[in-house]
């Protein structure tokens, strides 16, 4: 960092004055760490913060030379700095981009480290519209989550094949990034299978522990840092700390592993459930065992984090209310599924409406 960050100034005018000074003059680079230093740190959760330094990180590669002053009330500046950001990104990560960087700037209007900004009229222009119209087709026509069909049938081959592997030693087919082994395949089908029949996200798979786990539900309260391993971590949210109902056949193989682990030294008091002793794991890895059981199956592919989709849309198409599916994901209200789901519910409507008139007719 060029500039020294500023330290919490003492309260007198002098002070705040140099301070401003000191702020006003910084690259943007510069601002938006000291930015997040000062205003972000301690205050939101560890992923989260990854994800502004994620952003800071591009700023300095983009525009290592804009500083803070450029962007003073300069619409012109502003959307040049989005638009180097969406030559490489899709759009919903350029529009994440530009709110952090209004957001940041805001403050710096508030704190009179410049006079005022212009976001009106910002477009978001992204690496889709460099795309031709084949390719743009193949991205928007991408299988969000499996069929009803589908979804039964990967079920009952993941859960069958997973019993039958817990019989056996532990299997080691895929060399993964590891310290010292890879990761078994019995762990590989017990995550799988937790996704499918719970939709958690991957993360909170992972800091899954023999004690969150009840005959009838699972106690979802911390994650695992996959992407740093530093340990445990916070939820995504507080609305993601929740009892997940589950069924007596997830029940009985996540019993019926942690008895295999135990048996094969594959369990520590330090770890959880599915993290082997000496491997490391990451999302990755784990989506390309998916795709090979989904094409030995002949099912179409679709990543981990889309068995989360899955699970949403097959509650949807059987009548569970969306509420109890909210709070079964870890959603504070039912928009998110709204959002994505919404092609579902105007199905479910029209199967409704057609039922109604069966009845009445």
């Amino acid at each position: 960092m060029s500039e020294a960050l500023v330290e919490q100034p003492n309260f007198n005018a002098d002070t705040i004055k140099n301070a401003q000074k000191t702020v006003s003059r910084m690259k943007f680079c510069d601002y938006f760490d000291w930015f997040i230093k000062n205003y972000k740190e301690g205050h939101i959760r560890p992923v989260i913060i990854q994800k502004w330094f994620t952003y800071s990180h591009r700023i300095r590669e983009l525009a290592p030379d804009l500083h803070l002053k450029d962007l003073e009330n300069s619409r012109l500046a502003l959307q040049w700095l989005i638009d180097q950001f969406g030559k490489t990104h899709r759009r919903l990560s350029t529009m994440n981009f530009k709110t952090m960087i209004v957001h940041s700037l805001k403050y710096a209007v508030e704190d009179g480290y410049i006079d005022g900004i212009k976001i009106q009229n910002i477009k978001i222009n992204s690496v889709e519209q460099n795309w031709n119209h084949d390719k743009l087709q193949k991205v928007v026509n991408q299988k969000k989550f499996l069929e009803m069909g589908e979804f039964n049938k990967l079920k009952s081959y993941i859960d069958f094949k997973l019993d039958e592997m817990l019989d056996q030693e532990p299997i080691y087919l895929t060399q993964t990034y590891t310290k010292q082994q890879p990761t078994s395949e019995q762990t590989y089908y017990m995550m799988i299978s937790v996704a499918v029949h719970t939709g958690m996200r991957f993360a909170e798979v992972l800091g899954l522990t023999i004690n969150d786990v009840s005959p009838k539900q699972i106690d979802v309260n911390k994650t695992w840092d996959y992407k740093t391993y530093t340990g445990f971590a916070l939820t995504k949210n507080e609305s993601s700390i929740r009892k997940v109902d589950i069924d007596s056949t997830l029940y009985s193989l996540l019993i019926k592993y942690s008895k295999f682990c135990d048996e094969n030294n594959l369990s520590r008091d330090d770890l959880p459930l599915m993290i082997d002793p000496d491997t490391q794991l990451i999302n990755a890895t784990v989506n390309d065992k998916l795709y090979k059981i989904l094409d030995k199956l002949n099912i179409p592919r679709v990543s981990y984090h889309k068995l989360r989709h899955t699970y949403v849309s097959i509650m949807l198409s059987n009548g569970i209310q969306m509420n109890y599916i909210a709070k079964q994901v870890g959603h504070s209200n039912t928009n998110m599924i709204n959002k994505v789901y919404g092609h579902l519910q105007k199905e479910i409507e029209e199967r409704e409406a057609s039922r109604t008139n069966a009845i009445f007719g």
